[in-house]
Parts: C-alpha cells; structure tokens; sequence
C-alpha cells in the first residue's frame, strides 16, 4: 500500500519540535567576526545587515555557506561599510578579489553592481524598498535584473524584506521528493505546492526553510541516512528503503 504524502504543516512541526528555531538568515554583529544565527530574533533589522543578507543571498548561488561567509568577510576588508553607494563604486577588479571564494566571481560581481546600483535608484533604502508595494510587484521587479532568479529574489524578499515569501532551494526539492510531495518540479511548481498548504507566515517560511537546509545536511543527504531522520515515520522513501 502506498503511503500518503505528509502535510507540510505537519512536516514543519516535526522538524521543529526535534531541531527548534535555527535564526536565519545569519548576520554578522555589530562586534565583527562571522555571521551568526539569532534564533528567536525579534529586534529590527539594520540596513547595513539587510544590505549584507542581500549580497549573501547573490553570493551562495553555486556555492556552499562557508565559502559565503570568506567572501563576505574580505568584501568587508576591501570597503569603508557595507552599503550599496560603496558597492556600486568599488572597482569591479577589487570586488572580483574580494568575491573570489564564493566562484564564478565575475560574474557575481556585475551581478552585485546590477543590484547595488537597483537599491541605489530606489532610494538606497532595503528595508522601504523591498517592502513597499504588493509582493508580487516587487518580486518581479527583482526578477527583472540581470542575475537574480527565483530563489535569490525569494530569499532577499523572506530574509532582508521580511515578507512572507516562501524560498525552494534544492535541498526542498530533494526532500519534496522522497516524500512524495512531487516529482521533478520546477522552481514555480514545487514554490506553489508549498504556498498552497502553508499559511502565509514570514517567521514560518523562514523556519520551514532553514529546517530543510539542516535535515538535508545530517540526515536527507544524496545518499540518506533514514535511520537518524526525523521525517522517517512519514516518509515515503524511508518506507521503500526498510521494505
């Protein structure tokens, strides 16, 4: 008999009863260092940290986090502050250095000056620019500019606009899958399952997002490790692989 897909209001729950909060997206704080998860974080965003989750956000395509956080730290070497009038006139030779961890660092450097210079012609404000307006509007505007696809201009929206825009990265995608959520879906596809059976929560988009990433890294992995999984009493794919 085939088992029924889970509800993923009852997957979020389960992930979060077994993991708890995971503070996302990491920010690096006012004393320096890395970036850092703030669980539960209640306190407003500052605009150098929206402007920071943004860069992050174009910076991780491709890429894993570690090699994020080395560019963002010699990116922050290389300029007076964070701030998009900065990005938008540093030359592109010593952005090109300072992103280099991250790859393909042409690239993501036209991709950063295309950005900085948008934020720039709205009034260099994030947190106004990305929340104003419906979302679906400013979605597409982020869409419109050259190097930002679906899940950069969700994550931006979720993270630094703090809109409740639901982010598909390819670890829910490989999870999705083996629960028997869809099967080979495109971004819009599996983005829209999801929308469809989760309320429209910011702090539950975000939470559910950062859950998955964790459960992919230590337990739904290329090759899983069903025994350790949280998911596994729900699972399809862990019931084909005990049977």
């Amino acid at each position: 008999m085939r088992r029924a897909a889970p509800d993923p209001s009852d997957v979020h729950r389960r992930l979060l009863a077994g993991y708890g909060p995971q503070g996302w997206w990491p920010v690096t704080p006012l004393t320096g260092g890395p970036p850092v998860y703030e669980p539960g974080r209640t306190r407003p965003l500052r605009e150098e940290e929206r402007v920071e989750i943004c860069v992050g956000a174009i910076l991780t395509q491709n890429t894993n986090w570690g090699n994020v956080e080395r560019a963002l730290a010699a990116l922050r070497l290389s300029t007076p502050r964070l701030a998009w009038l900065d990005l938008a006139e540093m030359p592109s030779r010593r952005m090109q250095a300072a992103v280099r961890p991250s790859g393909y660092f042409r690239q993501k450097t036209r991709k950063l000056k295309v950005f900085a210079r948008a934020a720039l012609s709205r009034g260099g404000d994030t947190g106004e620019w990305l929340s104003s307006g419906s979302m679906a509007a400013r979605r597409e505007e982020l869409l419109g500019l050259w190097g930002v696809g679906p899940e950069t201009a969700d994550s931006i929206l979720l993270y630094a606009g703090e809109r409740p825009s639901c982010v598909v990265d390819a670890y829910t995608r490989r999870i999705g899958e083996r629960l028997g959520w869809w099967r080979g879906p495109s971004y819009d596809e599996a983005r829209d399952f999801l929308v469809r059976r989760l309320p429209s929560e910011r702090g539950l988009y975000a939470e559910s997002h950062a859950l998955f990433v964790r459960l992919a890294k230590e337990s739904c992995r290329v090759r899983p490790d069903c025994g350790s999984c949280l998911l596994r009493p729900v699972c399809a794919h862990a019931a084909r692989a005990r049977s």
